[in-house]
């Protein structure tokens, strides 16, 4: 039923540790003989003898045949992997909206906190603040399951099927290869989440708790996570002792920086959306020159919105930046863009895009 197990997923690591293309030094091959070692179980067997006695780069015939071996290896994973995204897209339309949000994303590198099963429930908890969902931490809830295997370490990879009664997911977790294998079985699931408030990502000059509790957006509401749950709390019950700080009776932490990582919000706000704020156009030229690094982002994301509209600006900014400078990359990439749009005058073409 299921393409991704660890086993599939440890042969198309042995076949990724190939540096197809780079030069193999004494101390590299030492490493790439003992990086494909722990993968012994899995390589070919014309292929494990060369690397336990260490003399698979010296066998141009052997080692032609395992380059092949690679490259057919992750072009198969690949195709079965964009088969699995596709199916996964499919399936997902039927979970309800919650689910759907999550599972259209990615929750690899999401940090599995707790697992747990009570009665047909099953209940995962990640911290997604290393992965690549907007949502800081998110509760996934199985209904009517059946499990197999166990759960450990980071949420790596994950494939979605339909069965006969519902859908299964299984998913390998690990802290690093060896990968472990796990299988819920399932017939309905929802999902909860939270972020992080938008100060949390940009502190700027805020060092103490009671800046970080005033900077917070009071038409929001927050929570903690106690056992597995989301636990709305109120900003007024936030205080700083010599104890520690608290949220009511329960203790954050003993440092503003302990205690900011137990606050979540329900709204997403975008801790950069100050870089989009437009520059009003009589500003734009010196804003691009401002020794504040926000204000210079804020004037060339304006420019790129308004393009054309501003195009007898950026010429008259790329002539008086040095091309030599060492920030020259934010004006060489806007040159790029407004000669792509038509927009550069000759002189200014000749000095960024024909040097």
């Amino acid at each position: 039923m299921f393409f991704l197990t660890s086993e599939q997923q440890a042969i198309f690591d042995v076949a990724n540790t190939y540096p197809f293309g780079e030069d193999i030094d004494v101390e590299f091959e030492e490493y790439l003989y003992g990086n494909l070692a722990r993968y012994i179980a899995v390589v070919p067997q014309n292929f494990q003898a060369g690397i336990i006695k260490q003399t698979l780069f010296k066998n141009e015939a052997l080692m032609d045949q395992f380059e092949e071996w690679c490259n057919n290896t992750i072009e198969q994973f690949t195709t079965n992997r964009n088969a699995i995204f596709a199916k996964r897209e499919t399936i997902v339309e039927r979970f309800n909206s919650t689910a759907q949000t999550i599972f259209s994303q990615s929750l690899h590198d999401g940090e599995i906190l707790n697992a747990e099963q009570q009665g047909t429930k099953f209940t995962l908890l990640l911290n997604m603040s290393g992965g690549f969902t907007a949502q800081s931490i998110v509760q996934l809830v199985f209904h009517d399951v059946q499990i197999e295997g166990e759960l450990d370490g980071y949420y790596v990879y994950d494939e979605l099927v339909e069965t006969e009664d519902g859908f299964a997911l299984r998913v390998l977790s690990s802290f690093g290869s060896p990968y472990m294998e796990w299988t819920v079985y399932f017939k309905d699931i929802t999902a909860n989440y939270l972020y992080r408030p938008a100060v949390y990502s940009e502190l700027g000059e805020i060092a103490t708790w009671e800046d970080y509790v005033a900077a917070l957006n009071l038409n929001d509401k927050y929570y903690i996570v106690q056992n597995m749950n989301f636990v709305e709390i109120d900003l007024s019950s936030l205080s700083q002792t010599a104890d520690g700080i608290f949220a009511g009776e329960v203790l954050l932490g003993g440092t503003f920086e302990e205690a900011r990582e137990q606050i979540y919000c329900a709204t997403y706000e975008d801790p950069y959306a100050h870089f989009s704020e437009p520059i009003p156009m009589n500003e734009l030229q010196d804003a691009m020159f401002d020794l504040d690094q926000t204000m210079r982002v804020r004037a060339f994301n304006t420019a790129f919105a308004l393009g054309e509209e501003v195009a007898s600006i950026v010429n008259e900014v790329l002539r008086k930046a040095n091309v030599h400078s060492e920030e020259n990359m934010y004006f060489s990439i806007m040159a790029t863009h407004f000669e792509k749009l038509g927009c550069l005058a000759d002189d200014v073409k000749k000095k960024w895009i024909e040097e």
